[in-house]
């Protein structure tokens, strides 16, 4: 990717995590324009994939299927292209996979879903915490599936994993935050109240002290859930 195009992404990325969607959308749209001219395959799948993440947001505040249909027409995109093109590095293959498995679980198209997370983390070349990330997810995923100790296993040593990183970094607290909501989401399944309070208490207090605003809002509707007795999350 030129430069230019990396700024204007990495701008884009900014502006979606901190809940400005309309001008996140318009700067993916014209590094999309530019991208298509080119032809670049990496800057194509780094815009696809956070365009997907935009809508992935939204259609948890707003649940229709304009959200759904773009979160996954997006991610299809830039899976596409990385199956088209395999030279490219690692990391940037394994955004390109989780991007579109991430939009299955969209569809509970479970298997699937698991399939290309495990794909995307296989073909990784990222540092451990991002990995992390990767393996916070798969571990959802097989718990969903029924193999529950396997998949809280998993996320506890995603949790680590994520934590060996910068703790100051901003996307190092995101995941983290990701990783502290979806454990406290199957202790609450699992009718483990006191553990899951905790986790979301310890999740909520992250966000807030470094600025998370979405997963902070993700965890303010936990906490009101299990205050009201409410357990059976969707993960």
């Amino acid at each position: 990717m030129i430069n230019q195009i990396e700024e204007k992404l990495s701008q884009a990325n900014d502006l979606r995590e901190s809940e400005q969607y309309s001008e996140s959308a318009k700067l993916y749209t014209e590094c999309l324009l530019e991208l298509v001219q080119t032809g670049d395959p990496e800057g194509l799948i780094h815009c696809l994939g956070g365009q997907s993440l935009i809508y992935k947001i939204l259609l948890r505040q707003i649940d229709t299927p304009i959200y759904r249909h773009l979160t996954q027409a997006f991610a299809k995109e830039a899976f596409d292209i990385a199956e088209q093109n395999q030279q490219l590095h690692g990391r940037v293959l394994s955004i390109a996979y989780s991007s579109y498995a991430d939009s299955l679980l969209m569809g509970e198209k479970f298997a699937e879903a698991l399939h290309l997370f495990e794909k995307s983390l296989s073909v990784s070349t990222a540092d451990v915490p991002e990995k992390g990330r990767l393996k916070s997810h798969i571990g959802g995923i097989k718990y969903i599936l029924g193999d529950k100790e396997v998949g809280i296993d998993l996320i506890k040593e995603a949790l680590a994993d994520i934590r060996t990183g910068d703790m100051s970094a901003y996307a190092i607290r995101v995941w983290e935050t990701g990783a502290l909501n979806g454990l406290a989401k199957i202790y609450a399944k699992e009718d483990n109240l006191d553990e899951a309070k905790k986790l979301a208490e310890e999740s909520l207090q992250i966000a807030t002290e470094h600025n998370l605003s979405i997963r902070k809002r993700e965890v303010e509707e936990i906490i009101s859930k299990l205050s009201s007795g409410e357990t059976d999350f969707s993960l």
